[in-house]
C-alpha cells in the first residue's frame, strides 16, 4: 500500500491526486472509513504509476525556472502571443476584451466570462504549433464558453491538426 496524505472535511465524495511535490493527496468525507480510502487508493494504482513520471518531470522542470527564466518568457510571450491572437481572432471572427501574461504553471491558457484572455509564459517552451493550438482553443471559447462538439467543430473550422497539436502539448507537458 502507498502512503498518502489524507484530508477529511465535509464533503461528498472522495478525490485523489498527485500534487506538486509528487505526494498523493486524498481528500475524503468526514466519515468514510480508512479502510474504503485505502482500497480506493489500492484500485487506483494503475493511475498513479501512469501519472506519477508527468508529476516527477513537472516538479524537476520546475526547480529549473528561475525568477529570471520566468522574466524571460514573460518578455518572449507578451511579444509573440499578442500578434497570433490577434492573427487568428481575425480569421475566426473573434475578439478578445483583453490579453494578459502570467507564470501559471498549471494552466497555459483560460478566457473569462468577460472574454479575456491568459495565457502563461511558460508556453514559450514549446514550438509555435502547440502554442498556436492554445491560442486557438482560448479563442473558441469565446464563441463557446465550453467544451461541447460545437467548440470542438469551431476549433477545426480554424485549424484541422487541431488534435494531433493538443495531443503533442499534453504528451509534452506530460498530462
Amino acid at each position: 500500500m502507498r502512503e498518502y496524505k489524507l484530508i477529511r472535511s465535509k464533503r461528498k465524495t472522495v478525490s485523489l491526486r498527485i500534487d506538486d511535490n509528487c505526494e498523493i493527496v486524498v481528500r475524503a468525507p468526514l466519515n468514510m472509513p480508512k479502510k474504503d480510502i485505502d482500497n480506493m487508493v489500492l484500485r487506483n494504482e494503475p493511475w498513479i504509476d501512469r501519472h506519477m513520471p508527468a508529476a516527477v518531470r513537472r516538479m524537476e522542470n520546475s526547480a529549473l525556472l528561475t525568477d529570471e527564466r520566468i522574466h524571460e518568457l514573460t518578455a518572449q510571450a507578451r511579444e509573440y502571443i499578442p500578434p497570433r491572437v490577434s492573427h487568428f481572432a481575425a480569421i475566426m471572427g473573434v475578439e478578445p476584451t483583453g490579453i494578459k501574461i502570467t507564470s501559471a504553471r498549471k494552466r497555459f491558457g483560460s478566457c473569462s466570462g468577460r472574454n479575456s484572455l491568459c495565457f502563461s509564459c511558460l508556453l514559450m517552451l514549446y514550438p509555435h504549433e502547440i502554442i498556436d493550438c492554445v491560442v486557438v482553443h482560448e479563442l473558441a471559447h469565446i464563441k463557446h464558453h465550453d467544451h461541447s462538439p460545437a467548440f470542438y467543430e469551431f476549433i477545426y473550422k480554424y485549424m484541422p491538426d487541431y488534435r494531433e497539436r493538443e495531443k503533442r502539448l499534453k504528451e509534452r507537458s506530460g498530462e
